[in-house]
């Protein structure tokens, strides 16, 4: 630093006594002033030239120079400021290099997509799953490449479902599953994955599931009628009785889990398109909901209010059974006598909300995650033996492919909430509506 200062003092002495010395001999010294002034401008000018010209070609680090005045100064602190940044430029290419090397060795098609959702860059399985060619499609719109109906739906309201299921454009025989991830920054990772095998697999153990449960039922029928001929029989001990009614039991109980496997199979066929399914009203679908549920012991205890005139786009079996099995639920593992609210309502966002209330012991937050998994039973019905751990998991999946959301709000001690919300799509309403707070008495 004193090195750089001490070149610029000895410019200025040089100057000056230049100056003094001309004006001396001269006796002139405006003009040497000029002359004197002007020449060390000029010494300044060219410098300052010469880094302008060095920044102009980028500071390049190979074209660097020595300077011992301040513009040294200026000079060292950008050729610092270029190694630091070419440093970081080949560090960050290293591990974009990487991370694309990574990204294209995965066996999901991955695309990045812009705000527009012009193609940004896309890896190799994107060819054979999406048809899509890099770099020819480079900045096309990849709704222009990909006119699949459901598939430009999903691109405007991505926030609507987690992903969808679409038939591959290169090949109708791969099934692919489409989601799309945000990345902020207006980018967005679409990623698409070859679900063929596994729908496959899934619609083998569907059909095996409704063609057992088929076959079951005939000779059920028979076991069940001659049960009830026995049970007609005056001449039955006490004990032979008991066993015939644990005999009974168990038959009935075989019955409603083949039930259930059937609808179980049915509600994981297929997923309904947004404008799909029959116009279902709410009031009818709850007088059908609530003849079914006449069986059932202290069955006063429900208490149903929803809006009059509200229909839903789906199908009419599948939204008794969801409704059937929430009730039922909170009927056999709710506290005796206590009330359970059934209830419709519309949401702000013009949602469906069908959700039933109890005052049971609830649940374990831990266990709540588990409630909808197949032939998963509660401590309760465990020890009872009763229920065949089927009906949440046939509601999860019958609002699933209503394009619906279930959830479970419980609280040891406090009781439960199970909630169904329908999307907006799905919803339907005339002008009027007008509530209505009935018992299961009325029906």
């Amino acid at each position: 630093m004193q090195n750089i200062w001490s070149t610029e003092a000895w410019a200025i002495v040089i100057a000056a006594s230049t100056l003094a010395l001309l004006g001396l001999l001269t006796d002139e010294w405006f003009i040497t002033s000029l002359i004197t002034l002007g020449c060390y401008i000029a010494w300044l000018y060219y410098r300052l030239l010469k880094l302008e010209k060095w920044i102009r070609r980028g500071t390049k680090t190979s074209q660097v120079y020595e300077d011992r005045g301040f513009v040294g100064i200026i000079i060292r602190q950008l050729y610092q400021q270029k190694k630091i940044y070419n440093q970081r430029k080949r560090k960050t290419k290293r591990i974009l290099r990487r991370l694309n090397q990574n990204i294209s060795a995965l066996p999901d098609a991955t695309v990045l997509l812009n705000s527009e959702f012009q193609i940004e860059w896309c890896n190799e399985p994107a060819k054979y799953l999406l048809n899509l060619r890099s770099p020819q499609d480079l900045g096309y719109k990849i709704n222009n490449l990909i006119r699949e109906p459901a598939f430009l739906a999903y691109l405007e309201n991505p926030g609507d479902r987690e992903h969808i299921e679409i038939q591959s454009p290169v090949d109708e025989g791969i099934s692919i599953q489409v989601k799309l991830i945000s990345l902020g920054g207006n980018q967005s990772l679409l990623i698409a994955r070859n679900i063929s095998d596994q729908k496959q697999l899934q619609e083998s153990l569907k059909n095996f599931v409704a063609n057992a449960s088929h076959e079951l039922k005939s000779p059920l029928t028979v076991i069940s009628g001659h049960l009830e001929m026995l049970d007609a029989e005056d001449g039955l001990s006490d004990t032979g009785r008991r066993s015939l009614q644990t005999a009974q039991r168990q038959t009935e109980r075989m019955k409603d889990l083949i039930q259930g496997l059937l609808l179980l199979s049915q509600v994981e066929s297929y997923r309904l398109a947004p404008d799909e399914g029959d116009r279902v009203s709410i009031t009818e679908l709850m007088i059908n909901v609530m003849a079914v549920l006449e069986k059932h012991a202290h069955q006063d205890r429900v208490n149903l209010e929803h809006p009059e005139n509200l229909f839903l786009l789906g199908v009419k079996i599948e939204l008794e059974g969801i409704c059937i099995n929430l009730v039922e639920n909170a009927l056999k593992y709710s506290t005796p006598g206590t009330p359970i609210r059934v209830k419709w309502e519309e949401s702000f966002r013009g949602e469906y909300v069908f959700s039933v209330e109890d005052q049971g012991p609830g649940v374990e937050q831990a266990d709540i995650p588990k409630l909808t998994r197949r032939y998963y039973r509660g401590a309760k019905s465990r020890a009872e033996k009763t229920g065949s751990g089927l009906g949440l998991a046939i509601v999860q999946h019958a609002a699933s492919k209503h394009g619906a959301t279930f959830q479970i709000e419980s609280e040891p001690g406090k009781g439960s909430r199970f909630s169904v919300t329908f999307p907006s799509y799905r919803c339907l309403h005339e002008q009027k509506q007008t509530a209505r707070v009935i018992k299961l008495a009325d029906y």
